[in-house]
């Protein structure tokens, strides 16, 4: 087709028209309205809740542990949270002096929705007579996951957190409590979660002067390395030491 000198002023002419109706002086502006969402979130979490035996003979108040289970205990039977971990310990008669938490996560696939984790935690702790100072978390495998996503995203309120081969998101450890312990668990034998997952956050951790150790332990299978952590009676002894000042709590 041949270009004409009209042509061509016809069509720039046309050009411009649209132009100007796009972004023009007086275009209309869309506009983005300011709004509050009413929608309110549905905690919905069944967890297992053990006492110490002299709970209910008792007028003290008692530290706290959350414990986060692996993989594939999730879903709405909260029975299966029985199966492994804390939870299968305590079936078993082992007698702790610890209030423990054991929150299901409602996914069989995805990670902790930490904060209805966090919300039902609260609820426990406002119903029960706990020591605020000493709540400490342990998470195995997904929970792990979960536990170093809560000591990032609610640092004021763990005294000690415990992940057993899992990782996390390094980034983001910067908001952990300097007054907050950590104590790592991991295995070089693990062919789930690689090791350098948690030995790189605990660097990162070390790097910004926190309280931290780590157990590498050898020989033992990802499945295994939860009770290896979980029968240690150090890791007990030492939990029981961790504690938030008042002056922390408060805060």
């Amino acid at each position: 087709m041949k270009m004409t000198r009209s042509t061509v002023r016809h069509g720039i002419a046309t050009l411009t028209v649209a132009v100007l109706s796009l972004g023009g002086a007086s275009a209309v502006i869309a506009e983005q309205a300011a709004m509050t969402s009413a929608a309110s979130m549905s905690v919905d979490i069944n967890y297992l809740l053990y006492t110490p035996e002299d709970y209910e003979s008792s007028e003290q108040d008692y530290p706290l542990v959350v414990w986060l289970h692996g993989g594939d205990q999730g879903g709405n039977d909260v029975s299966l949270v029985r199966e492994s971990g804390l939870p299968s310990m305590i079936e078993q008669g082992k007698n702790l002096p610890f209030v423990v938490f054991s929150p299901q996560n409602p996914s069989e696939e995805l990670l902790y929705p930490i904060e209805r984790i966090k919300a039902a935690l609260d609820e426990v702790v406002a119903t029960h007579r706990i020591d605020e100072s000493r709540i400490y978390l342990i998470g195995y495998s997904r929970g792990a996951f979960g536990a170093w996503a809560m000591a990032s995203q609610f640092p004021d309120t763990f005294a000690a957190v415990v992940p057993i081969a899992g990782g996390g998101t390094r980034h983001y450890l910067n908001r952990t409590s300097e007054n907050t312990a950590f104590w790592a668990f991991h295995s070089t034998d693990d062919d789930v979660i690689p090791l350098s997952d948690t030995v790189v956050l605990v660097q990162r951790l070390k790097e910004l002067d926190r309280n931290v150790r780590l157990s590498i332990l050898e020989g033992v299978t990802h499945e295994g390395v939860e009770m290896k952590a979980l029968e240690d009676p150090e890791l007990w002894d030492w939990l029981g030491q961790q504690q938030l000042t008042p002056t922390e709590v408060a805060e």
